[in-house]
């Protein structure tokens, strides 16, 4: 198979690893096929192969800035497949948020106007969909361990995240935890454990290991009056019996 072609692949493939470093660290709680299986990633994807694609394509006839020195001769990108894919797959972002004119909105808000302009609308729109998809999928994973035993949720959940901070590797995790809690602190119910629902998925494999944690901890608090009486202790501030939560979506 051709070279020029195989770095091509190389190129896209680094270009989507590149654009997806940071919804691996914006979504840490979901599991890789809870991020990377939707169809909207699927979109932002092949949006980015394809401007990593043009790039690939147009390197060989950008001569200014693109020579490099390699022993004491001058390579063209175009002869040099490997390079040109290095390039391409880790600077076409560069090219693809370039603006050819800036414009200032009467609130002196610039506005470019170019392939960041083409780029970003099309890949915003498709990650703020992608986001959404995430966050049906994580409200629907929390209402069922939240209505197993909803008047006790409260106390079941802080338990949790009480085991959590016991098992916190460094000072600085235990501490996070605790600022959390205390943050948390004074919301309604429902609200109170979507919020340790989260802190205990951001410390839990997928929405199955979380709901594992919390369902041993509900065994244990249903066997256990006086750890119960602790946990209740440290919710002074709320109102039992719990209200009811808002709906559950679709």
């Amino acid at each position: 198979m051709d070279l020029t072609f195989l770095c091509g692949v190389l190129a896209v493939l680094i270009a989507i690893s590149v654009s997806s470093v940071e919804l691996l660290t914006k979504y840490r709680s979901r599991n890789f096929w809870e991020i990377f299986g939707s169809w909207y990633f699927f979109g932002f994807a092949v949006w980015n192969a394809f401007f990593c694609s043009l790039v690939y394509l147009a390197l060989p006839f950008i001569e200014v800035g693109l020579k490099l020195e390699l022993n004491s001769k001058p390579v063209s990108l175009g002869e040099q497949p490997f390079i040109r894919a290095l390039v391409a797959g880790f600077g076409y972002l560069v090219i693809a948020r370039t603006s050819i004119l800036d414009f200032k909105t009467s609130t002196g808000e610039p506005i470019g106007v170019g392939f960041d302009y083409i780029y970003n609308k099309v890949a915003k729109y498709l990650l703020n969909f992608h986001e959404r998809q995430l966050q049906k999928e994580f409200l629907r994973d929390f209402f069922v361990v939240f209505r197993a035993d909803q008047a006790n949720a409260p106390i079941v959940f802080l338990s949790t995240v009480n085991l959590l901070i016991s098992q916190a590797s460094t000072a600085d995790e235990e501490k996070l935890l605790k600022d959390a809690l205390l943050r948390a602190r004074g919301q309604p119910a429902p609200e109170y454990c979507l919020f340790l629902y989260q802190l205990i998925r951001d410390h839990s494999t997928n929405a199955k290991d979380a709901t594992e944690h919390i369902n041993q901890q509900r065994a244990i608090l249903a066997n256990d009056a006086n750890h119960s009486a602790e946990v209740r202790k440290q919710l002074n501030w709320l109102s039992f019996p719990v209200p009811a939560t808002p709906s559950n979506p679709s």
